[in-house]
């Protein structure tokens, strides 16, 4: 009988095992993955390695868009970075916004890493007093290895655009922005675990970490409590399981914003200014207070992460541990 020949043989897999291991040994606290930019989600979350798929969702005005913006943003400044030091180091973040005009794509990005309000950019208010930011902003913008994608509704479409940049620049992440434009034909069903396989497969191939953004149920609406559960994700027994990690975003501003309190029937005045003031101290406390939940992770740590977001021009900052 012929031997076999040893392609699929154990040793394969325990000498990339060990060479893991030995790299976490010699390089204590350093990532792995590639970091997210902000420092107690790499702790959590080890970063985005290749060939993982990480699934982001929330519901409408979470800052969806925005943190991925934010993300692609941080990515990409540390690929120029390390590129200035070592020209050979050609890494470039994709983003593929499937609802996003790329003007839209890159005014958001001048909004965030030029801190000036988004409507004031929509609306062009304000353009003389801040053009000169706008300027200077959008010279240091065009250095980011940022590619951007759009008028694509197919995981294979979106290959096909990656494989493209791939012949000048070494794509090392990925975001898709967002899963239910992938297909109208998973839309009734709300099963898009073929798309989400397919963005797996992508992500193997590719060897590159991808983040895709999703919607969540609106029955979060209808909770007590806000806060999203892995049951939210639409079409969620087949979805969930081709993620290698799952994100949620919640800002408790958004629910509470509109709920000032009124005062009840037989209620002292004393006590009813009492509960508003409680209101009023609870809205400040968390006005650009963003909770990241880690509910899914392949590098086995979960928990949430507080992040600083301004909702008027997108940008997202660490906060302080508590």
């Amino acid at each position: 009988m012929a031997k076999s020949k040893q392609n699929f043989h154990i040793s394969a897999g325990l000498k990339e095992c060990l060479a893991d291991l030995d790299f976490k040994l010699n390089h204590k606290g350093e990532l792995r993955g590639i970091s997210t930019g902000f420092d107690e989600l790499d702790r959590k979350l080890g970063g985005f390695r290749a060939g993982e798929v990480t699934l982001v969702g929330a519901r409408p005005a979470m800052g969806k868009t925005s943190f991925a913006i934010n993300l692609a943003h941080r990515i990409a400044s540390n690929f120029y970075a390390k590129n200035k030091q070592n020209p050979e180091d050609e890494r470039c973040v994709v983003y593929v916004g499937l609802e996003l005009l790329a003007k839209t794509f890159a005014r958001r990005l001048i909004s965030v890493y030029g801190a000036i309000e988004q409507y004031k950019l929509r609306r062009g208010e304000d353009l003389e007093e801040n053009f000169d930011k706008i300027l200077e902003t959008t010279t240091a913008l065009k250095e980011l290895p940022i590619y951007f994608i759009n008028d694509v509704y197919s995981v294979n479409e979106i290959m096909l655009q990656l494989q493209k940049i791939q012949k000048e620049k070494e794509i090392d992440f990925v975001v898709v922005d967002y899963l239910q434009l992938l297909g109208e034909e998973y839309t009734l069903k709300e099963d898009y675990s073929f798309a989400m396989r397919e963005l797996k497969s992508m992500a193997v191939n590719l060897n590159v970490p991808v983040v895709v953004l999703s919607q969540l149920k609106r029955e979060v609406e209808s909770r007590a409590d806000k806060h999203p559960l892995l049951c939210d994700i639409r079409g969620y027994s087949r979805n969930q399981s081709a993620a290698d990690n799952i994100l949620f975003l919640f800002r408790e501003i958004y629910y509470i914003r509109w709920s000032e309190p009124t005062k009840r029937k037989r209620e002292t005045e004393e006590h009813y200014q009492l509960r508003l003031l409680e209101w009023r101290n609870r809205c400040k406390e968390v006005e650009n207070l963003c909770e990241v939940w880690i509910v899914k992770n392949s590098n086995d740590f979960y928990g949430t992460v507080k992040l600083g977001f301004d909702w008027s021009t997108g940008l997202f900052w660490d906060m302080e541990r508590d």
